[in-house]
């Protein structure tokens, strides 16, 4: 019997960014988790790329993923940012357990208590549960299909700090490289809700 795993919803500005959402969904399964999105997310991500990206709706039939459902708010998540009520009713919906955002500090914790979920940074979830074979293993894939300029997979993870140095530090002793300094401060809330990003 397979072992249950961990629902996971990706939020827009998460499924927008291409190493990030392959990070989460490629390393998911191996790792205890699996991704999805909902029609709300997929829309809103899609508004936000660049022009000649790969559309998300062709990333999640790559991953062999579906839309989740469509939740209710019916007036629901009433301190949770208006923008971001439909996305916390979709994560319920979908049995997620974990919402993983860029904007932690916009959803509530008392919304977000109330239907046992947690909202969590990509950085802060990855480096917790992306276990060391599924990450060598993302690496691997990236630097297989990059084509210009070519890529050693310590150069890739030297990389992956500019986005994620928790992840990066996670796994610091698989290449032995410095990381990428980060263009970007920290986010000042990486945590809010019921279940523990590291577990038991």
């Amino acid at each position: 019997m397979a072992e249950p795993t961990t629902r996971v919803f990706l939020d827009a500005n998460v499924i927008a960014k291409p190493v990030t959402r392959t990070l989460l969904m490629a390393g998911g399964p191996p790792s205890g988790f699996t991704t999805f999105w909902s029609a709300t997310a997929e829309s809103e991500a899609t508004r936000h790329m660049r022009r000649r990206s790969v559309p998300p709706s062709d990333i999640r039939r790559r991953f062999g993923g579906t839309l989740g459902p469509t939740g209710a708010v019916n007036g629901r998540f009433n301190s949770t940012a208006a923008t971001d009520r439909q996305i916390l009713a979709d994560a319920d919906a979908g049995g997620a357990s974990f919402l993983i955002t860029e904007d932690v500090d916009d959803f509530d914790v008392e919304d977000l208590t109330s239907v046992g979920i947690s909202a969590v940074t990509p950085d802060l979830f990855l480096a917790s549960r992306l276990s060391r074979r599924a990450y060598a293993m993302v690496i691997a894939l990236f630097v297989e299909r990059q084509v210009s300029p070519p890529t050693t997979p310590a150069e890739f993870h030297s990389a992956i700090a500019r986005q994620h140095l928790l992840l990066f530090a996670a796994h610091s002793d698989l290449y032995p490289i410095a990381p990428m300094p980060s263009p970007h401060p920290p986010p000042a809330v990486v945590f809010r809700g019921p279940n523990l990003v590291r577990p038991d």
